[in-house]
């Protein structure tokens, strides 16, 4: 009877080492998965870790040379406008002093007269002025004659066209001023309003000259006064 008890506490001792071992073995299985699993989520971390960093600096690269050529649009745009800023500015008419000048040339031959029209600029700044004065005729007594001006050349010489000319201060522009002298409905002049830039703004010169139909023919503005060799 106490041979069989050891029998049976024998086995139950083997049974419960065996389940022991089954349980270790178990556990042993479960932390290898377990330490598997970690390492590859690790690996996967690392990974989107590095992606993302490349995915950021990639961005921040592009970024960068957006930003660049932003600022060499904005440095070629400030470029032209500073070209712009330092284009000579229009001569305005009251820095103008419109005369009437021979140039110690003369002008007179078959029944044509001529002089120059000179302007200088009296300010202290440089400016540039174009195309042609505006004139009108005065009798006595300042009162209007009607007046037509014709642009282009002249009997004495050929018209430099439209062009800008630059006056610093004190410098002149010239253009050439003509008429006729055949007697057909003659105007006696006495007076000439000489308009440097064609506005209202003019200078009023003596002009005691007859000449026929009030009709006077002028050149643009030029640099030198205007004659025909």
């Amino acid at each position: 009877m106490g041979v069989v008890m050891s029998h049976h506490i024998l086995n139950r001792r083997v049974r419960k080492a065996g389940v022991a071992a089954l349980i270790a073995a178990a556990s042993a299985v479960a932390l290898t998965a377990c330490g598997s699993n970690d390492s590859s989520s690790d690996a996967k971390g690392d990974s989107s870790s590095h992606a993302s960093s490349s995915a950021k600096s990639s961005q921040s690269d592009t970024s960068i040379h957006n930003q660049a050529g932003q600022s060499d649009k904005q440095a070629t745009a400030l470029g032209s406008g500073s070209d712009k800023a330092q284009a000579t500015a229009e001569c305005q008419p009251g820095t103008l002093r419109a005369t009437l000048d021979s140039a110690g040339t003369s002008q007179a031959g078959m029944n044509h007269r001529g002089t120059f029209l000179r302007v200088k600029n009296t300010g202290d700044q440089t400016c540039a002025i174009s195309g042609y004065a505006g004139l009108a005729l005065e009798g006595a007594g300042h009162t209007a004659i009607k007046t037509t001006a014709r642009h282009g050349s002249t009997y004495f010489a050929t018209d430099p066209g439209s062009h800008p000319i630059t006056l610093g201060p004190g410098k002149s522009a010239w253009a050439d001023l003509v008429w006729t002298t055949t007697g057909a409905s003659t105007a006696h002049a006495k007076y000439l309003q000489i308009s440097p830039t064609g506005s209202n703004s003019h200078s009023t010169v003596a002009f005691g000259e007859d000449l026929d139909n009030g009709t006077l023919s002028l050149t643009a503005w030029s640099s030198k006064p205007p004659i025909n060799s």
